[in-house]
């Protein structure tokens, strides 16, 4: 009988908590600070793999069946401001790309942004896949499943959109959305001196 009321009792001692809660009483809410938010628009260069003394990619392992099963590539591609590969480069999309299905092209894909511009020291990881879907008007989207530096804790959606394919080259427009963990020490949110959502 004594185990029946513990449960009880511990609900009843609960229920002002939950209550207050609710009610949106100041002091018992999460003081957690908003994330911050940014948008991004950059274009990423894809020198193909055996295409041209400039390429940016590398075969690690070639599939045997038809549709490539397997092919995993390693990649470092450019990252500009602008859709010419001459224009200011803004970091790298640093990873591998992997032919992940058996009876058609759809690749898997994950690396790390690493930028050299004014969030130099700061990366985002992304992942996702390549299926055409960044041939259509709507284009592709990829994760961002982490960062560092100014993006720590960082989350969000990249479109991809494919506006250039050769046979050497591709080029792709990024519109990266992410939200990251406000960067302030007196919050406990510090990370190498930032501050805020700058």
């Amino acid at each position: 009988m004594g185990s029946l009321f513990s449960p009880v009792l511990f609900l009843m001692a609960m229920f002002p908590a939950i209550l207050a809660i609710d009610i949106g009483i100041p002091g018992l809410q999460c003081q957690c600070p908003k994330p911050c938010e940014v948008d991004l628009h950059y274009y990423l260069h894809q020198f193909r793999a055996r295409t041209d003394p400039k390429s940016n990619e590398d075969f690690i392992v070639s599939g045997t069946n038809a549709a490539g099963f397997g092919t995993t590539i390693v990649h470092d591609w450019s990252l500009t401001t602008g859709p010419n590969a001459t224009d200011t480069i803004v970091g790298h999309a640093q990873g591998f790309h992997m032919q992940a299905a058996q009876t058609s092209t759809i690749w898997y894909t994950t690396h790390n942004i690493i930028f050299q511009d004014r969030f130099a020291g700061s990366t985002l990881q992304v992942m996702g896949i390549i299926d055409g879907a960044e041939l259509s008007a709507n284009g592709g989207e990829w994760s961002i499943i982490g960062g560092t530096g100014k993006f720590v804790k960082a989350s969000g959606i990249v479109t991809v959109k494919a506006i250039k394919t050769e046979i050497v080259e591709w080029v792709r427009e990024l519109n990266i959305k992410v939200s990251y963990a406000p960067e302030n020490s007196s919050s406990g949110y510090g990370y190498n001196g930032y501050d805020g959502c700058n």
